[in-house]
């Protein structure tokens, strides 16, 4: 998508079409307001004021579809079949189920372009639905296609998992979000099924579960208890099977009301008369009464909570074994049930305090869809050739070729700096001094330079830590800049201590010592060159003549001065030990300052030949620099939680 594109989407619309329940949500792109200013997603109303409605649909004969509460309307029922859990993962677009399931798809949408009128036109918005957790890529790519087939401006899917994680880390009262990548797990109590997903960062992925015991046994229970009571809904049955569904709903939604607050008494009555017309059935009646605490002694008595204790177990003893709990995120509304929570902390091993559900858990997945989707798109791009880049990162060298360059300029500054100022510092002094102890101060003061430089080590890679990897930084934060604003809490290694990794094992002694050697066998070397020219002085000097005069006369008299005998070198050492006056030290520093640009260009090459060949400091640069780009790599990975 191009940005011109990106620019023509205002909204994104989440929808969690559920097994149970459907929900979706809105939330405006808000493309140049910044991510700490973006709006929060908005709950859209799913018909009658509700925000929620059943997954269900009953198609007529005719073709007309009605969805929602409005599918268990007695006078629809007697003409259809309404179908409800009907989600499955699809396996072929023309398959019954999925038919259903498109026809349901179309029928949500519709409503929700004829609910929102005012804002939503045909090209400015996008859609995003959820998926259950354990669907694999192929079959995510049919339900787009199906969503496709429904006429939906699908943009993409996501897990339900994922969406419930963000909407956790979104509300950061929850303190889910610091636990995240630590240990967690969200438990989806959904109509069919129960299915749990725990996270950990350490782990290479996420491990997904479910079980056959979803809230819809309950409902199905009430209604089988009263079937089993009652010879009137026995023959209500035989005479209307289709409207079977319709007193489940009923049951259903008594147990909505007693989860809503468990310490009120619930009683509802159903007179068939209300919705049949038949005289056999005028006085009968369909009734449900639950005092506090009641339907929970029914679900122990029939084994429903024992099955969903029995999923737990098998869980956490069988799929995330030796993996720590420090956070539970309840979604689907059949979450509030309150022997949820004390289950989870027996079960699992928490306290109440880390067992976190939203306000309304049955809209927490339309949220959470809504806002990943929001978080994707303003990333879309962003991270093209990232992941290429990081690698190759971390194969090469870059942060230690940086580090050679930057330390090695300015240690060089320094040396040179320190080289001229022992050589002025000579010239200058007011005692005679040999060029021998020239030479002495010139590698004394190398010595101390690379000494005292070396303190500055660590600086110098951290430093270079950040400019060779500012680009791929920059590119990372911007990503996580989006997600973090939505609550994801991530840890970047910023303002990066060296101690904390291990800079200190780096070893400069052997490579200063090398720098300080090498230049001490090169400052020999312009010993040399000063000694000639200190003797071509010293002659000119005594023979009160120009140097020129070591040609002919005065190279005679420089024999008769330093003795035929005497060797070239033993001439030599006695000129670099002879103690020099004010003027021949003069000469000398003149004779040193044409050589100068050689002396800076040998010691930058002794520097850099130092550093270079040392492989230790080489290999922990680059480990530190990999394992700093590692972390960053990690936060990436940590604010795009669950990427589908």
């Amino acid at each position: 998508m191009t940005d011109a594109q990106k620019k023509q989407i205002e909204y994104i619309i989440g929808i969690d079409l559920g097994h149970g329940e459907t929900s979706a949500a809105i939330c405006p792109m808000q493309w140049d307001t910044a991510v700490e200013q973006l709006d929060p997603a908005k709950d859209l109303d799913m018909g009658g004021n509700k925000k929620v409605m059943p997954s269900a649909i009953t198609i007529l004969d005719n073709g007309n579809a009605y969805i929602g509460d409005a599918a268990f309307n007695p006078e629809i029922l007697k003409q259809a079949v309404v179908r409800v859990c009907f989600k499955q993962a699809p396996k072929d677009v023309n398959g019954d189920a999925e038919k259903i399931m498109i026809r349901f798809m179309h029928e949500v949408y519709k409503r929700i372009r004829e609910n929102n009128k005012a804002i939503l036109t045909d090209t400015n918005h996008l859609v995003y639905i959820a998926t259950p957790s354990g669907w694999d890529k192929p079959t995510q790519d049919l339900y787009v296609e199906m969503a496709r087939i429904a006429e939906l401006p699908i943009a993409g899917v996501t897990k339900e998992s994922r969406a419930a994680f963000v909407r956790a880390q979104h509300d950061v009262t929850s303190g889910l979000g610091r636990n995240i990548d630590k240990g967690s797990i969200v438990f989806d109590m959904g109509s069919s099924t129960l299915d749990f997903t725990y996270m950990n960062k350490f782990l290479s992925g996420l491990v997904d579960h479910g079980y056959d015991c979803g809230a819809s046994f309950i409902e199905k229970s009430i209604y089988a208890q009263q079937q089993k009571e009652s010879d009137a809904i026995k023959q209500f049955e035989a005479k209307y099977p289709k409207l079977i569904d319709y007193l489940v709903f009923e049951a259903r939604k008594v147990k909505e009301q007693v989860y809503f607050d468990p310490s009120l008494k619930v009683k509802k009555t159903i007179n068939f008369d209300d919705f049949i017309d038949d005289e056999d059935l005028e006085d009968e009646r369909f009734k449900l009464t639950f005092k506090p605490g009641e339907l929970n002694e029914f679900l122990g008595e029939n084994g429903y909570i024992k099955s969903i204790e029995d999923a737990m177990i098998d869980y956490k003893q069988n799929h995330i074994a030796n993996q720590n709990i420090y956070g539970v995120f309840l979604t689907g509304g059949a979450s509030r049930m309150d022997f949820i929570i004390p289950l989870v902390c027996k079960c699992w091993g928490v306290e109440p305090s880390q067992v976190y559900r939203d306000q309304d858990p049955s809209l927490t997945i339309s949220q959470g869809v809504a806002e990943v989707a929001r978080m994707d798109l303003r990333t879309d791009g962003m991270d093209v050739g990232l992941e290429e880049e990081i690698n190759a990162f971390l194969k090469g060298s870059q942060t230690f070729d940086v580090f050679v360059e930057n330390f090695g300029h300015d240690l060089w500054d320094k040396v040179t700096d320190e080289i001229a100022g022992a050589v002025t510092w000579w010239r200058d002094a007011d005692t005679n001094y040999s060029i021998n102890t020239l030479q002495t101060v010139i590698s004394g003061t190398v010595q101390d330079s690379v000494s005292e430089f070396s303190s500055n080590a660590p600086a110098y890679v951290e430093s270079a830590i950040k400019e060779s990897t500012q680009e791929i930084r920059d590119k990372v934060e911007s990503i996580i800049a989006v997600y973090s604003s939505q609550g994801v809490e991530i840890n970047l290694p910023n303002n990066v201590k060296l101690g904390e990794v291990n800079l200190s094992d780096i070893n400069m002694d052997s490579v200063l010592y090398g720098i300080s050697e090498k230049l001490k066998e090169d400052s020999d070397g312009w010993g040399a060159a000063i000694g000639g020219a200190a003797i071509g002085g010293a002659v000119a000097m005594l023979l009160g003549g120009p140097l020129t005069w070591l040609i002919g006369g005065g190279a005679l008299l420089a024999k008769w001065l330093f003795s035929e005998e005497k060797t070239e070198e033993q001439k030599q050492a006695e000129a670099m030990a002879r103690e020099l006056d004010a003027d021949q030290r003069a000469q000398v520093f003149n004779s040193i300052n044409e050589e100068w640009q050689s002396i800076c260009e040998s010691v930058a090459d002794s520097i850099k030949d130092a550093l270079t060949s040392d492989k230790s400091i080489k290999n922990s640069i680059n480990k530190v620099s990999k394992e700093f780009m590692q972390a960053y790599k990690d936060s990436l990975k940590s604010a795009r939680i669950l990427v589908d």
